[in-house]
């Protein structure tokens, strides 16, 4: 392992679930691999209240910030005001001391058509009040506050039985978990929400968001468009992680049709896992198939991705699919995952596969290092990618540095695009132009000999690697370059030179392309050890349709 990494885990279970990865890291990756589903499971017990207020209405009569759901005195076991609705159990919890908490807010609303009760899907849906306040729903003070909308008894088992519509055009925000610093560990779960601009803040520690809907409709198979406008998408934002919010995992959720980011992380030391984004509640899109309409105002409306700005956060084991937003044809679509902090973790996640196995893409990028923080000591390892608009895996950034790239398949199913504008082509791992020219320009392993499975190699020409971890991937004679499956990896020794032994012997029209990370400082001028560089060109045993990128041995460059 050529760098240190600091992760901080909120516990044990999942100290445990990322060591075994990592070790999985280095393991072959299936090529069956499928989308994840977005099931209502935790790492974590569910929390065990002291106090439990009960929402016994669907509706929301007024915006009072002094009603309750008890009266005399504040809080069980006063007598119970009529209707006890959601707001008035925030209200009321953000009463309660220290010595009433965790508190948990239930439901229990009748089967009622004038209680927002839809007999057809089997949901409870809450129409709220429209506040003079820019957030519907308020703060959740003091901590410790569970919202749980599978505590509704009845109801449907495969969906949130309980959803939350905010008012009008959707220019309100939803909810702020934690009002200020120590308002931590609170839970936000089984809750469907639409028409808001950004539908969930968290403000504060150690809180876990799961097993929610963020801009689906009722039935979870289409996006709920702000003022029936695509361009406005279902919201600026379906989760803001501000700043002070660390340590909170966000898992099992489902995010489509934002008009910024499904998800904006900007805390450090969060778990982002096991989510769905883009996609509908079952994990596919309804993906247009002729190519003069992908991508395009006719396709799938997935929205935003997720952007990571907060050092030491997770990306984990999730899908995204159809990343997609309305905007002018000349400007570039979202990436599906924006990694702009220091020591970050992206591994295993499926971007452009639905839970179909459908091939579907991203318009974007599908994982991109950059932004007004220049990432740096980053782990992008076993991830998936199938079809990004745009290129696989882009760093750029003049102080990027340090940023691994490990096990990771990329396919495109057509030529990778010129962006206008843009210094460099789109490709499967693309060094942007921003990045030292050392770095930008270091040439990976090469191979000089292919025999049956016995593969061996040596640096890049001019480019020095002694005792660098050499990884080779298999790609095909397509003229599309790809690392369509991880082959294996190897240690070069002091002189750069390495061997590796296949698992099975190429065929005429297939090919070996590697990469190459450094183990100390400045074996890639100026960059630290852990940086991955670029893919190279293909090696092949002849026999294929030849191309600007393809050597075949014995070193003829065609």
């Amino acid at each position: 392992m050529f760098k240190r990494i600091v992760i901080v885990l909120v516990n044990t279970m999942l100290l445990m679930l990322l060591l075994i990865s990592v070790v999985a890291a280095a393991q072959d990756i299936p090529t069956n691999i499928t989308a994840k589903s977005a099931d209502p499971i935790s790492l974590f017990p569910i929390t065990d209240p002291v106090t439990v207020i009960t929402v016994t209405s669907g509706t929301d009569p007024d915006d009072s910030n002094s009603k309750t759901c008890y009266t005399d005195p504040v809080g069980p076991p006063g007598p119970p005001t009529t209707p006890c609705t959601l707001r008035r159990a925030i209200v009321e919890a953000s009463a309660l001391g220290p010595e009433a908490r965790p508190i948990l807010i239930r439901f229990d609303i009748p089967e009622d058509p004038a209680e927002g009760y839809d007999p057809v899907l089997d949901v409870w849906k809450i129409e709220l009040y429209a506040t003079t306040d820019t957030v519907e729903l308020g703060r959740l003070k003091d901590g410790q506050v569970i919202i749980d909308g599978s505590t509704q008894p009845g109801g449907r088992s495969d969906g949130p039985k309980i959803i939350l519509l905010g008012p009008g055009t959707g220019n309100k925000d939803g909810l702020v978990v934690g009002d200020v610093a120590g308002d931590n560990a609170n839970e936000i779960r089984g809750l469907a929400f639409q028409n808001f601009r950004v539908h969930l803040y968290v403000n504060t520690n150690d809180n876990i968001i799961e097993n929610n809907w963020f801009g689906l409709s009722d039935d979870g198979t289409e996006p709920v468009l702000r003022d029936d406008d695509p361009e406005n998408g279902t919201g600026t934002g379906g989760i803001d992680v501000l700043s002070a919010g660390s340590g909170n995992l966000i898992q099992n959720n489902v995010f489509l049709g934002f008009d910024g980011t499904a998800a904006s992380i900007r805390g450090e030391d969060n778990i982002f896992q096991n989510n769905l984004v883009g996609t509908k509640a079952d994990g596919t899109i309804d993906k247009q198939t002729l190519p003069s309409l992908i991508c395009t105002e006719v396709d799938w409306l997935g929205g935003g991705g997720l952007t990571v700005q907060g050092n030491g956060s997770q990306v984990l084991n999730n899908t995204f699919a159809g990343v997609r937003q309305q905007i002018f044809a000349i400007s570039t679509q979202p990436s599906a995952i924006v990694v702009a902090a220091d020591d970050i973790v992206v591994q295993e996640n499926i971007i452009g596969i639905d839970s179909s196995d459908t091939k579907v893409g991203v318009c974007g990028r599908a994982i991109y290092l950059a932004g007004a923080n220049d990432p740096e000591d980053s782990l992008v390892i076993s991830n998936t990618i199938v079809n990004p608009g745009m290129s696989g895996i882009s760093v750029n950034g003049a102080l990027a540095n340090g940023n691994t790239l490990w096990s990771n398949i990329i396919e495109q199913s057509n030529q990778w695009i010129q962006v206008d504008g843009n210094a460099l082509p789109e490709t499967a791992i693309q060094l942007g132009k921003s990045l030292p020219d050392a770095y930008e320009l270091f040439n990976p392993a090469q191979v000089t000999e292919i025999n049956g499975t016995s593969v061996t190699g040596s640096s890049g020409v001019g480019s020095p690697c002694p005792n660098c971890l050499v990884q080779v991937f298999l790609d095909d004679t397509d003229l599309v370059t790809e690392t369509l499956q991880f082959l294996g990896e190897t240690t070069a020794d002091a002189s750069g030179n390495w061997s590796l032994t296949l698992p099975f012997t190429l065929s005429n029209n297939q090919g070996l392309r590697t990469t190459s990370t450094s183990n100390q400082f400045n074996v890639i001028p100026g960059m630290r050890a852990g940086t991955t560089t670029k893919l190279s060109l293909l090696y092949t045993t002849g026999g294929s349709n030849g191309g600007d990128y393809e050597v075949f041995l014995p070193f003829i460059i065609r």
